[in-house]
């Protein structure tokens, strides 16, 4: 047994994050560690690592009782972390970072060939799709991860903790990461691999342990697991209440769209979407998806085409004009362009409503009190409070808080843009019911989606793009394959 944990506890001031976390880990295993944002995941990978201790409970590495006070004490005895987001420095190579820390001076010196060379042979080794001398910041998030798990076998872990390495990565880099895992699993490492993508766990996984709400509810081979069965353990409920959507009928058109074009992005887009239309986009990476909603909500200047909004012309050059006309834009990364993650989560449920709540250039604490604490009891966010710091909060938490932003501003058309990227399947549940509820007070809802099952049973209707035009339309409840054949083969139709 390489890695036990048992009864692991932690509470950060009156929040319990751990109750009872336990998890064993072999070498040459592949551990999928499951559960819903907030389920403690992160917390028992983060004391593992050693850049959180538990306040209770036992951590066993190779049989015998440790203790990692410092990511260097686990990194000594041979446990390393990937992060999701990359915590390399950018304006050294990729082989500079990967002996970083560990660098065998010669009079103080750094033998910078030398250094080179060795990093070429182990790329090498592994075929890692990576140059040495190569700065990180030129590199994609995928290449960012590899020089990550390059640092992790130089400095010779034997178990390595993936964070939702692929969450932000297309198909072909998501299979290059499982390349790499499964060849350090022949080579006898442990990994340990948290992900929500519930799609990829039978490509990568032998073991699952599932945590909810800080404790540890069901461990089991993979293979001894249907997917139903996992979806519950996760959120506590059978998998047909996760995803049922109720029929809603279609009003008048909301927001209308006619030769939209900012090429080479955005080729002659029209589209409508109703009041109380869920209308889905989808298409491959690199399709326009995103950048359809950067041009409808006046980030990115609309060099062809016409915008209408219930019915009357709108000339919508900035966000602030959108904001005007009724718009909302969740953006797909919202930790950068969505919330200010230094602000109390109050804060930011106001942000785009300072102006409601202000007067004279002063804010009406009151006034912007009871919005927050709205909200808050609204969307169930789990939070200590409204003065939490938002970028403390869990990926499904901070989505709700990025939504919240907006209802707060009583927007009545949405744009959203990966809504459930990098969140759990019970907050996926809570996304989605709060978009059918808009969509039942009369909100007109553009959703882009890379999730091909969450499009289809969400959706309306479906517009597929390719290479930023439209080749076609779907109902909601079309097959994945006739998604596919739309966004691969089919030509633009104008």
């Amino acid at each position: 047994m390489l890695l036990e944990l048992e009864g692991i506890q932690k509470r950060f001031g009156g929040v319990t994050a751990l109750r009872q976390g336990t998890l064993r880990v072999n070498s040459g295993e592949v551990h999928l560690l499951m559960g819903e944002n907030g389920a403690g995941k992160s917390t028992l990978m983060k004391i593992v690592a050693g850049m959180q201790t538990a306040d209770e409970g036992r951590l066993l590495w190779r049989g015998r009782p440790a203790t990692f006070r410092s990511p260097r004490d686990a990194a000594e005895a041979g446990i390393s972390m990937v992060h999701q987001e990359s915590l390399l420095a950018p304006h050294l190579s990729v082989a500079e970072n990967i002996f970083l820390g560990r660098e065998q001076a010669h009079y103080g010196f750094v033998p910078r060939k030398r250094l080179m060379q060795e990093a070429r042979h182990l790329i090498e080794q592994y075929g890692f799709p990576l140059r040495a001398e190569m700065q990180v910041r030129e590199l994609s998030p995928a290449g960012k991860q590899m020089v990550e798990i390059c640092r992790a076998i130089r400095h010779g872990s034997s178990l390595l903790i993936f964070d939702e390495p692929t969450s932000s990565l297309s198909e072909a880099e998501t299979k290059e990461v499982f390349r790499i895992v499964a060849q350090l699993k022949t080579r006898g490492v442990g990994v340990i691999y948290i992900t929500h993508r519930l799609e990829e766990l039978r490509t990568i996984g032998d073991q699952v342990t599932v945590l909810r709400d800080g404790e540890t509810v069901h461990t089991s081979a993979l293979a001894d697991l249907s997917m139903d069965q996992l979806i519950k353990h996760m959120v506590g409920r059978e998998v047909s209440a996760v995803y049922q959507r109720s029929p809603i009928a279609r009003g008048k058109v909301r927001l209308k769209v006619t030769g939209l074009s900012r090429p080479p992005l955005l080729k002659g887009i029209s589209l409508e979407v109703h009041a109380g239309e869920i209308l889905g986009i989808g298409g491959l990476i690199g399709a326009g998806r995103t950048e359809l909603c950067r041009a409808i909500f006046g980030i990115d200047a609309i060099l062809e085409g016409a915008i209408e909004v219930d019915g009357v012309a709108k000339r919508i050059g900035s966000p602030r004009e959108a904001v005007a006309a009724g718009l909302a834009y969740i953006t797909e990364d919202r930790q950068k362009t969505g919330l200010a993650l230094g602000l109390p989560i109050g804060q930011n449920i106001t942000l785009a409503s300072l102006d409601r709540i202000s007067q004279y250039g002063l804010l009406r604490q009151a006034e912007e009190r009871a919005v927050e604490t709205k909200f808050l009891d609204r969307l169930r966010v789990k939070a200590a409070g409204p003065k939490q710091l938002v970028g403390r909060l869990s990926g499904g938490n901070q989505q709700k808080i990025a939504i919240a932003k907006w209802l707060a501003r009583d927007a009545s058309i949405f744009l959203f843009d990966e809504p459930t990227r990098g969140i759990d399947v019970g907050a996926k549940a809570e996304v989605f019911a709060l978009m059918e509820d808009l969509a039942k007070q009369g909100a007109a809802i553009l959703m882009v989606s890379s999730e091909l099952p969450e499009l289809i049973s969400v959706a309306d209707r479906i517009l597929v793009m390719k290479q930023g035009c439209l080749t076609g339309e779907l109902p909601g409840g079309c097959t994945q394959e006739q998604i596919m054949h739309l966004a691969a083969f089919k030509e633009s139709v104008h």
